[in-house]
């Protein structure tokens, strides 16, 4: 009998550590897309439980409204709309919602990256189920992505985004 994993939403330290990755790109037929990859940040001295670091990233990707995503293929989109979930702030500041959470991802851009983002009107949010380390190359975020499609461990959504106006930007902050 398989196992089952508690999803839970996630926690205000959670939230602060995890790791934000994003970038431009285009369909095979030239449209462009911008993807946010969201992964557990890899401990620098001691490692991680596998089962905890899954059990937090499904709370996260189910907060997200993400779903099972298989990139790399053909048919790699994502299968889930999670409506208005990313607020733009001017300057950059990006904020990503959860649901069942009072706090909220900060992420901070350029106000170039930001812009050209605020013109697509959508981010695909994609949520790692395994750990990256925070330093890890364009070679090493390729090939996790990869094998996260490939093997089921990677979940996504798309969010469409809104434009905050003359509102503070609120953090959630490590315990």
């Amino acid at each position: 009998m398989a196992q089952t994993v508690a999803r839970t939403a996630p926690t205000s330290g959670l939230i602060a550590r995890l790791n934000v990755r994003t970038w431009l790109d285009h369909t095979v037929d030239g449209r462009m897309f911008a993807p946010m990859l969201i992964t557990y940040p890899a401990p620098q001295f001691e490692d991680a439980d596998p089962v905890e670091v899954e059990r937090q990233m499904l709370g996260v990707a189910r907060s997200l409204g993400a779903v099972p995503a298989v990139l790399g293929t053909a048919h790699g989109m994502a299968p889930a709309f999670a409506g208005r979930r990313v607020t733009v702030h001017p300057g950059g500041d990006m904020l990503v919602h959860f649901d069942g959470c009072s706090y909220s991802l900060r992420v901070t851009k350029s106000p170039r990256w930001s812009s050209l983002v605020m013109n697509l009107g959508h981010v695909l949010l994609a949520v790692g189920l395994d750990e990256l380390s925070a330093v890890a190359s364009r070679s090493e975020i390729d090939e996790y992505i990869e094998h996260a499609g490939e093997t089921g461990r990677i979940h996504a959504t798309v969010a469409a985004l809104t434009e905050a106006r003359n509102r503070p930007v609120p953090a959630a902050r490590l315990a």
